[in-house]
């Protein structure tokens, strides 16, 4: 392997201490300008993989700055939803064909529109692991859908 830049360890390494293992945002002191040649660069070596909302180091890129890449370690047991609670609706109506809305989310739950982001970002995407889309045709409320069955 060749010899990485010091932007790209820099990179790498602030990555490497996320949660998330996303390498954005960039560091403070690298410039952007030089973003894309990088991140190519990065592809290029296998260090990094493009995702849908942007790169995360790979195991390749944890072995090239030295550190081990953290292992994923499987829930001991399967989660399971409670039958009528306000999650369950909600997951519901994200699984229609049509998806959901936040307002009908929020006239369903009672739950206030910052609540319902928070359960998309921690209790489906982290906890039990669904993927969630959205897409907004023109003129329409973004809509939110479930990939996949919950249980």
């Amino acid at each position: 392997m060749t010899k990485l830049t010091d932007t790209q360890v820099t990179i790498l390494e602030a990555a490497s201490k996320r949660l998330d293992n996303n390498i954005e945002p960039l560091p403070s002191n690298i410039n952007a300008g030089i973003k894309p040649r990088v991140i190519q660069g990065l592809l290029k070596r296998e260090l990094i993989t493009q995702f849908e909302n942007g790169y995360i180091i790979g195991a390749k890129g944890f072995d090239a700055i030295g550190l081990p890449a953290p292992t994923k370690t499987e829930p001991s047991q399967p989660v399971t939803l409670r039958e009528g609670t306000k999650q369950a609706r909600m997951i519901a109506l994200m699984q229609r064909p049509e998806g959901a809305s936040i307002e009908e989310i929020c006239t369903e739950t009672s739950w206030q529109k910052h609540t319902v982001r928070g359960v998309f970002s921690n209790t489906l995407k982290k906890r039990l692991g669904l993927t969630v889309t959205s897409y907004k045709d023109d003129d329409q409320q973004r809509r939110y859908h479930i990939q996949g069955d919950a249980q």
